[in-house]
């Protein structure tokens, strides 16, 4: 199920759009603060042209990106395929999130070595869990890796990983 959790709407409303103005192009020391467009399905994408068609067919924008996070879909948005990945030095904040998911909440970024960066995240919907995780955002790329890892499953734990794809908005200051 798609939606955005009451804890989402709550946080996303301590982000301004200045704040979102200044991570769309913060991957200064290739850091991977910024805002990214999801790419669907589980395999994600096989090459950089791949996240270019979909940037190509989508049209991300800032815009967008704050509509989700004020909890209005985006006009022309069919719901699925204009979804995003904003991160900051201390949120990751998808727009899409199941309730009870283990994947928007504070987060401590680690180094980044090789366009590699561990991270740890504290679920807003479960504070007393960690999850730790990498994003791999490889400097010149388009295609970035967020994985989860030890998220809680039923008797056990188990991996996620999702595919995103940088975008780059002319004529949006910083």
């Amino acid at each position: 199920m798609l939606g955005i959790p009451k804890a989402f709407l709550m946080a996303a409303c301590a982000v301004s759009p200045l704040t979102l103005s200044s991570v769309l192009h913060a991957q200064t020391n290739n850091s991977p603060v910024g805002m990214y467009l999801w790419f669907p399905g589980p395999a994600g994408p096989k090459s950089d042209n791949d996240c270019q068609a979909l940037v190509d067919k989508v049209k991300p924008s800032r815009e967008k990106v704050e509509q989700w996070l004020w909890g209005r879909m985006p006009n022309g948005s069919q719901g699925t395929d204009d979804l995003y990945l904003v991160l900051t030095e201390t949120r990751m904040e998808p727009t899409f999130s199941a309730e009870g998911d283990f994947d928007f909440g504070d987060v401590k970024l680690g180094p980044t070595r090789d366009g590699e960066t561990s991270f740890t995240l504290v679920p807003d919907e479960h504070p007393g869990t960690t999850i730790s995780g990498t994003i791999v955002a490889k400097p010149g790329g388009q295609i970035v890796t967020v994985t989860l890892r030890g998220i809680p499953l039923d008797d056990g734990k188990t991996d996620r990983t999702v595919y995103y794809c940088r975008f780059d908005e002319p004529m949006t200051e910083t």
